[in-house]
């Protein structure tokens, strides 16, 4: 397939392959994983395949390949973001439900993608339940988010739902390869964001969130070796950044998480630093790293709810204490 590759996620190729084997696609999708992960991607690769008209779709050189690798295929619609959260509004949705009476303008298929869900309004669903259950013949709908549980139950019963899973860190290295990353570079990316393409390619471009992995690595160490001073010196580091104190607590979780892995001899690794989570697993046990995700967990959903991060970050510098 030309200009187009989804690395990874292979039973989830091979279940849209069967589906337009047999014409059969679902009216009303989600793609969730984590950020990253390829959940547009993969969501575009099913549109391609269901407008291709080829054998062996979808072919990446037909008409409707072409016009939707270059995104200007009239009948695969990217639904705009809006509202306070930059979810969808109602007025949007409702849009949305009046367009899809319409006819396609190029195909027998309209497919209009929702991205990044995540802050989808309760409304807007209630707006769009009737659409998602009883569309007409020729619309389908996309959407993408981190967490399938930001749906209603409702919604959620009127869609397939599929997960999308990070690719092995080859891939991942292939891929950022492929985009004329350099190897040294790459291989750093790679250390520090796992399998997750979208992940790496921003770690490449932005030296904040290198200095954030890098002080993750760090702190996991100096859990592992029970090093306070370190612990809250970077701790410190944070208190004046509420976006990066939550996504340096976002990567420590990660990094328990993998100690854990590590621990019990499996290599399916998402944290930052596989040098730190090995020290910490060598010292972590099971009622430990239960222990560590509850502090993380708690100093987070404080944070996240407007309490002061330095007296977030202070509690769970304590707790570690």
């Amino acid at each position: 397939m030309s200009m187009f590759e989804v690395y990874g996620n292979a039973e989830n190729i091979k279940l849209i392959k069967i589906m337009k084997k047999y014409q059969h696609f679902p009216h009303a999708c989600l793609f969730y994983g984590e950020k990253g992960s390829g959940r547009k991607t993969l969501a575009k690769y099913f549109a391609m395949t269901a407008l291709c008209h080829e054998k062996h779709a979808p072919c990446g050189e037909c008409r409707n390949c072409r016009k939707i690798l270059h995104d200007s295929h009239p009948d695969f619609i990217f639904v705009e973001h809006s509202g306070k959260k930059q979810g969808f509004s109602v007025d949007t949705v409702k849009k949305i439900c009046h367009d899809a009476i319409v006819a396609p303008n190029d195909d027998n298929l309209k497919i209009y993608l929702f991205t990044d869900c995540d802050n989808i309004s309760i409304p807007a669903q209630n707006t769009l339940l009737k659409l998602t259950e009883e569309p007409p013949e020729h619309v389908i709908l996309l959407f993408t988010a981190e967490q399938k549980t930001v749906f209603l139950d409702t919604m959620l019963s009127r869609m397939m739902q599929i997960a999308v899973n990070p690719c092995s860190q080859e891939d991942c290295k292939t891929a950022l390869l492929a985009q004329g990353k350099n190897i040294p570079d790459t291989e750093k990316a790679v250390n520090a964001c796992g399998g997750n393409i979208g992940k790496a390619l921003d770690w490449l471009e932005n030296e904040d969130m290198q200095e954030l992995t890098k002080q993750v690595a760090n702190f996991t160490n100096a859990i592992a070796t029970r090093k306070y001073y370190e612990i809250l010196k970077i701790l410190y580091f944070y208190e004046k950044d509420r976006q990066q104190a939550l996504e340096f607590l976002i990567l420590l979780n990660l990094q328990v998480r993998d100690a854990l892995v590590i621990k019990y001899q499996s290599n399916f690794l998402m944290g930052c630093d596989k040098t730190s989570a090995q020290a910490l697993a060598s010292v972590l046990t099971v009622s430990r790293a239960i222990e560590l995700q509850n502090f993380i967990r708690n100093a987070y959903l404080a944070i996240d709810s407007n309490v002061s991060v330095k007296l977030a970050l202070s509690a769970f510098g304590g707790n570690l204490l």
